[in-house]
């Protein structure tokens, strides 16, 4: 993006504000200009050519070991790639490190098998997108009784 004074404007920050949302900076260094913008991330992506990561996920990565941190960018860069992603946060970074799935603790599994029939499927994949939302990589009860509790206001285990 250029500035009115025509140079090129950097990007700052990119701030996740929550699992939807995030807010990206940008400044011009020759004029002191900023701009700020708050989109869903998958918005973002055509204002970039390049993969970006948000604070939060670049702070992810900066805490890992020196000699794991390379192979992890390099598996979540290929992934974004796949995807057609170009802003990375830190719940896609989950989803990259999982490949898109997460796995279950043994006891949601089993609370998940009381669910009766006909909503189990969808029960599963709403259970499953929201933990991959929060950058979780396993489903558990506490969770289920989170996403129980907006959907359907009660908190009562089946079974």
């Amino acid at each position: 993006m250029q500035c009115a004074c025509g140079r090129t404007l950097e990007l700052q920050e990119i701030e996740e504000l929550d699992a939807s949302a995030c807010f990206i900076r940008f400044d011009c260094g020759v004029c002191d200009f900023r701009l700020g913008l708050e989109v869903e991330p998958k918005q973002a992506s055509p204002l970039f050519d390049y993969i970006v990561l948000t604070d939060e996920a670049q702070h992810i990565l900066d805490r890992m070991p020196p000699y794991l941190e390379p192979l992890v960018r390099e598996e979540v860069e290929h992934y974004a790639h796949q995807k057609g992603v170009t802003v990375v946060t830190s719940a896609f970074l989950a989803e990259a490190r999982n490949r898109g799935a997460v796995s279950w603790n043994p006891e949601a599994e089993s609370r998940l098998a009381r669910v009766p029939a006909p909503v189990r499927a969808m029960a599963r994949m709403e259970l499953e997108r929201t933990a991959l939302d929060r950058g979780m990589s396993e489903v558990t009860v506490s969770l289920m009784e989170e996403v129980k509790a907006r959907y359907f206001g009660m908190r009562r285990d089946y079974g």
